[in-house]
């Protein structure tokens, strides 16, 4: 439109200067008679000509313009269609693509456009040579699901593949759904790691798991493992220090009453409840300065079956945790120390109080302890390459024995190890442990592993 108008003005100033100038021509040039002549004549026939060139092509332009209009809002909506007939009129053009382009769908913020999904997880492959087992290879996939409906509503998920026999095992490790109150509390539903077993929850995957095999203390129905439930957590400031916490509500952990060998210990792997109370339980932890973190975790339950006299018996289990991730020039390189302690109290009762099973009865008022402590060092400031990507490792853990005596006897380990880090996610260790239960021939045990997370 613009390229019209000065066209149309150029004409105009050039109609006016022609008048402006017919005058003074015919003035020079005229006859005595009035009339122009030859030469006035015919400059004025071929201005007209070009004028009369000039219009058809502003006309073949404007009425090419809707049809050009029309192919560019095609464009913009990805649509192929055939344009509307040379020559249409405007109005007529802007009513047909005003018809045919269909409105973008406007959704409402947070549903499923803004859906994100993120497979991770980690891979194994290790050897095992046990003193009184066969030496094995083993493998697993540990697949993780996460997935962000929205910006507040997220999921995780996670499962354990390993073969097994002739088949292949597939486990449900955890599936929650989680939602981002606000900052500072974000509320969960569904299988989770217990907050109060801070290995469980934080160093279990075995490309973060420095050793191959795990501590025997957070195990074997000290702490509980993973809880069916809801929870709560998040964390906030106190000035230049930090704290954490998780609450939850779960499903209890089963008290073992019919064998004489496990009287009195807790079962953590039975994800049902077995009476109307629910276990509850947290963790608090805090962070003094960056690097270190101190903890206490908790749960309290009623494990007896209901209907039974052990209907009223309370468990507690309480657990201690240190965390510290240091930096040291002197040592040239990076220190890290994890440790976790537990303890676990089963209310006095009688098991087999008739007899009937053969070891009653047993009174036994049930306490049981575990715990580890593990050291790594990385010298991650030295010049050559290899060193670099060592890291040594040592590992005490230690478990008591099965509160009636009748059970597993006390056990303490002591090991050792070498790990090469390929990458940041993918680590090759070597490792030896030395395990001497009390009473019994020791199972000390060479393991050869490799990992990788993604």
């Amino acid at each position: 439109m613009k390229k019209i108008r000065n066209v149309c003005l150029a004409m105009l100033i050039q109609s006016a200067l022609l008048t402006m100038l017919a005058p003074d021509i015919r003035a020079e040039d005229a006859t005595t008679d009035g009339y122009v002549t030859r030469k006035e004549y015919d400059e004025l026939k071929a201005q007209m000509l070009v004028m009369k060139k000039e219009l058809d092509a502003l006309k073949k332009e404007r009425e090419a313009g809707p049809k050009q209009d029309y192919t560019e809002r095609q464009s913009v909506v990805e649509r192929h269609e055939v344009a509307p007939p040379r020559g249409e009129a405007v109005a007529d053009t802007h009513k047909q693509v005003a018809t045919e382009v269909e409105p973008p769908l406007v959704q409402p913020e947070g549903l499923l456009g803004t859906t994100k999904f993120l497979l991770a997880g980690w891979a194994e492959g290790m050897f095992e040579a046990r003193n009184g087992n066969v030496s094995t290879f083993s493998a697993s996939f540990n697949p993780i699901f996460l997935w962000e409906l929205t910006p507040k509503i997220l999921f995780d998920g996670r499962l354990e593949i390993e073969p097994s026999g002739g088949g292949t095992n597939v486990n449900l490790v955890n599936a929650q759904i989680s939602y981002l109150l606000n900052d500072y509390v974000a509320l969960g539903v569904g299988e989770f790691f217990s907050p109060s077993n801070v290995f469980v929850e934080r160093f279990e995957p075995q490309w973060i798991n420095k050793l191959p095999d795990r501590p025997i203390g957070i195990y074997h129905g000290v702490l509980p493992n993973i809880s069916v439930g809801a929870q709560v957590r998040g964390g906030f400031p106190i000035g230049p220090t930090r704290v954490d916490y998780a609450l939850y509500v779960s499903n209890g952990p089963t008290l073992n009453t019919f064998d004489a060998g496990t009287a009195g210990t807790l079962d953590f792997n039975s994800y049902t409840d077995n009476n109307d109370d629910k276990a509850i339980g947290g963790r608090v932890g805090f962070l003094p300065i960056p690097g270190v973190e101190v903890g206490y975790g908790f749960e309290t339950s009623k494990p007896g079956f209901q209907g039974t006299t052990f209907a009223d018996v309370r468990a507690l289990v309480q657990s201690v945790d240190l965390e510290i991730t240091r930096d040291s020039d002197l040592l040239k390189g990076r220190i890290n120390l994890f440790a976790q302690y537990a303890w676990s109290k089963v209310d006095h009762a009688v098991y087999d109080p008739d007899g009937s099973l053969g070891f009653g009865p047993l009174p036994l008022t049930a306490k049981r302890d575990g715990g580890y402590a593990e050291i790594a060092y990385r010298p991650t400031e030295l010049d050559s390459d290899f060193l670099r990507n060592l890291e040594m490792i040592f590992r005490w853990d230690h478990l008591s024995a099965d509160p009636s005596g009748l059970g597993d006897p006390e056990e303490t380990r002591w090991t050792i190890g070498l790990d090469y880090w390929l990458s940041p996610s993918t680590v090759i260790k070597a490792a030896y442990e030395w395990d001497k239960p009390n009473g019994k021939r020791n199972r000390n045990a060479l393991f050869f592993q490799t990992a990788m997370g993604f």
